[in-house]
């Protein structure tokens, strides 16, 4: 805790001076016993009031600092003054007197700048320590050195009887000698107070100074301190800060613009695509994103098709992000959405110039994740996005895990059975609480996840978007639907119903278990979404034996 050594000085002189009324008063109380007791009553007020000046409200604190407390003083001071020196103090000397004089004279000029100093500490440096925008300590140092400055000038100049102007000659030339060898310092510390009047940034706010990024932890009339990402402490001079081009990611325009400060990031295709649907492939994985910061989506989702150069087509993609310490979580979150919804279509970003020739990686092939001619089929309509309108259901349904353990006899009849169906956008795909027996394959498009509660409130669950799925309780158990799914563009999905597996999972009783693992792990999920508590691991073995026989009794 750092201390204020002019406001420690200044309160001490103050109560000093209530203690030396008191004392004085008491050794002519006998003269005039009336006045005197109203002055040393005067006296203790002035000591308790300086004391507990703190602990009052603001309207009444400034009351008494500015009006009450000065009035006070200059009363007792100009009363001990007249005791002592009018009134022939019969145990002071000549020059006793003399010297006290002069120290009630010194004191008379600079009981304005205690008062001003005690409004500064409570006013301005107490009350701004919990608020964002912190004093400098160049402003503090060159306020209170200005503020005892001024009266000793004028101490100087009217109890002294100084000249001035030769002190200040003198001064003038001492200070020049001083300014030449510190001729750095000085330009630092002229900058740090331009930049303490400017306020390009303040303390907590995240800053990038030539190459070094993060958020401000002091202002000194000398440098600047910055906590990186790495939890290294910069010191950053401020001629350099002054002189460098300063971005600022904590302060952002919430009216004009979007919550938060924007990221823009380039991605380059192969020139034979088709970039209106490229465009849409990539709105619809900014719309999935989930923000790093816990928001239901972003509120910036923008894209650009740029032209093309050496590196094919060029497209942007913009998103916003609310805070600098969560920018590369958010910008990886987005990368990797746009990577996964352009692999469900087949298509890669481009990683150099068209011209580079790169080797396919051995270890690609235990992913199992690229495309290639046979997935695709003939397209059946001209709606919708013809990279992923075009692909199999088989492909799809692959992935699905309830799906997983079946052979490729069964899934291909699956497939072969499937429906496709198209929904517009803000259409139901599912209504809560309605009977279904069917699952739904995203194969285009984003949908929303939204749960009533008891309270009949919309709590938002998730966003999904390509080779997602949903309704798999609905179509193993025919229980109802647990949630509201809203396209939010428009959308194909793969309907599989319980009359297509069926006989399938018939054949299969071991598919039994594993599917009812995976649906009690998701209803547990589920739960913890309506607030329930959390299930122990017994109660998932429960849950996953429920839901086997609801299965098998449903499907049989």
């Amino acid at each position: 805790m750092k201390i204020n050594i002019f406001y420690l000085l200044s309160k001490l002189f103050l109560i000093l001076i209530s203690l030396i009324s008191i004392f004085t008063t008491l050794s002519f109380f006998r003269e005039n016993i009336g006045v005197n007791s109203l002055y040393i009553a005067i006296s203790f007020l002035l000591i308790g009031l300086l004391l507990q000046l703190k602990k009052l409200n603001k309207p009444i604190r400034l009351l008494f600092n500015i009006i009450i407390l000065p009035l006070l003083t200059y009363l007792i001071f100009n009363y001990t003054y007249s005791l002592i020196l009018l009134d022939d103090f019969n145990f002071i000397n000549k020059n006793i007197s003399n010297s006290i004089e002069v120290a009630f004279l010194i004191i008379f000029y600079f009981i304005p700048s205690f008062f001003i100093m005690i409004f500064y500490k409570y006013e301005i440096l107490t009350l701004n320590k919990n608020k964002d925008v912190a004093v400098p300590e160049i402003i503090t140092f060159v306020f209170q050195f200005l503020l005892f400055a001024i009266p000793s000038f004028i101490v100087l100049s009217f109890v002294f009887d100084l000249e001035l102007t030769s002190l200040l000659a003198a001064g003038g030339i001492v200070f020049a000698a001083i300014a030449l060898s510190l001729q750095s310092s000085l330009s630092d510390l002229i900058k740090g107070i331009f930049v303490n009047i400017e306020r390009p940034f303040s303390i907590n706010d995240w800053i990038t100074v030539n190459d070094k990024t993060g958020y401000v932890e002091n202002i000194t009339w000398r440098s600047t301190r910055i906590r990186t990402f790495e939890n290294t402490e910069v010191i950053i001079p401020n001629e350099i800060v002054a002189d460098s081009i300063l971005t600022n990611w904590s302060k952002q325009d919430k009216e004009k613009m979007s919550e938060g400060f924007h990221i823009f990031n380039k991605i380059y295709f192969h020139p034979s695509h088709d970039p209106e649907n490229i465009s849409k492939l990539l709105y619809n994985a900014l719309k999935k994103t989930k923000p790093a910061d816990g928001r239901e989506q972003l509120d910036l989702q923008w894209v650009r098709f740029i032209g093309v150069n050496e590196f094919g087509l060029e497209f942007v993609v913009a998103f916003d992000c609310t805070k600098r310490i969560l920018k590369n979580s958010q910008q990886t979150q987005v990368m990797m959405e746009i990577h996964k919804t352009l692999k469900h279509a087949g298509i890669q970003m481009s990683s150099g110039k068209l011209y580079a020739s790169l080797e396919k990686d051995i270890g690609l092939e235990a992913l199992d994740t690229h495309r290639d001619e046979t997935h695709y089929e003939k397209r059946k309509t001209g709606e919708f996005n013809p990279y992923n309108e075009s692909i199999k259901n088989k492909v799809l349904l692959e992935k699905i895990p309830i799906f997983m353990s079946l052979s490729d006899n069964d899934l291909e009849e699956i497939s072969e059975n499937a429906e496709r169906v198209h929904f517009e956008k803000d259409d139901y795909i599912i209504k809560q609480n309605d009977k279904g027996d069917s699952l739904y394959v995203i194969n285009d498009g984003v949908v929303s996840v939204y749960l009533d509660n008891e309270n009949n409130e919309k709590v938002f669950l998730a966003k999904l978007g390509v080779s997602d799925y949903i309704g798999e309780g609905s179509l193993l158990t025919g229980e109802p639907r647990s949630a509201n799914v809203i396209a939010e563009t428009p959308c194909i999905v793969i309907k599989v119903s319980k009359e297509i597996i069926k006989d399938i999972f018939a054949k299969n009783p071991d598919v039994y278990d594993y599917v009812a693992d995976i649906l009690a792990q998701r209803k547990i999920k589920l739960n913890m979404k309506k607030n329930e508590s959390e299930k122990s691991q017994n109660d998932t073995k429960n849950i996953t034996q429920d839901i086997k026989k609801a299965i098998m009794n449903f499907l049989s």
